[in-house]
């Protein structure tokens, strides 16, 4: 399902087919080996080999210096939410039975960060410079996606 936002919020278009068909995503040399530390229940994140600065979700190339990413690093599972948005309505105006909070964690420095749901937290109690660990799916199910966190929980 693809939307198009336009000026007025309730005035969104939808799209129930798929737009693009037959297309496969390849994540490359880094983002297969991101994956499958998710698959084992790890934060990697990428580390330039020239300015040493440390990026997550890890790039093929450093923004800052063109740099060819090749190592990724594994880091410590604490991040703090810089912002969120809790959701009230599906995107047919339909109010959930629960709301869903959806965060933009950053991890000490470390460039870059995760857009994922925050869970076991209370819309109320959410807020910018809230501590939160991954709460990764038993082992037997992951596979290899950022599914595998299940959500951001309050450390």
């Amino acid at each position: 399902m693809s939307f198009e936002k336009l000026n007025i919020n309730k005035d969104v278009r939808h799209w129930l087919h798929t737009i693009e068909q037959g297309y496969r995503y390849t994540a490359g040399p880094i983002g297969t080996k991101f994956l499958e530390g998710l698959r084992a229940g790890k934060l990697l994140a990428g580390k330039c080999p020239v300015c040493g600065r440390v990026m997550i979700p890890p790039k093929a190339f450093c923004q800052y210096d063109f740099a060819e990413i090749k190592d990724l690093v594994e880091i410590a599972p604490l991040g703090i939410v810089r912002s969120y948005t809790v959701v009230y309505e599906d995107s047919y105006g339909n109010r959930l039975p629960k709301p869903v909070i959806i965060g933009f964690i950053e991890f000490p420095g470390i460039t870059g960060g995760l857009v994922h749901y925050l869970i076991n937290v209370d819309p109320s109690n959410v807020r910018v410079g809230l501590k939160v660990k991954p709460v990764f799916r038993p082992a037997n199910e992951r596979r290899g996606s950022l599914i595998d966190i299940v959500g951001f929980e309050p450390a």
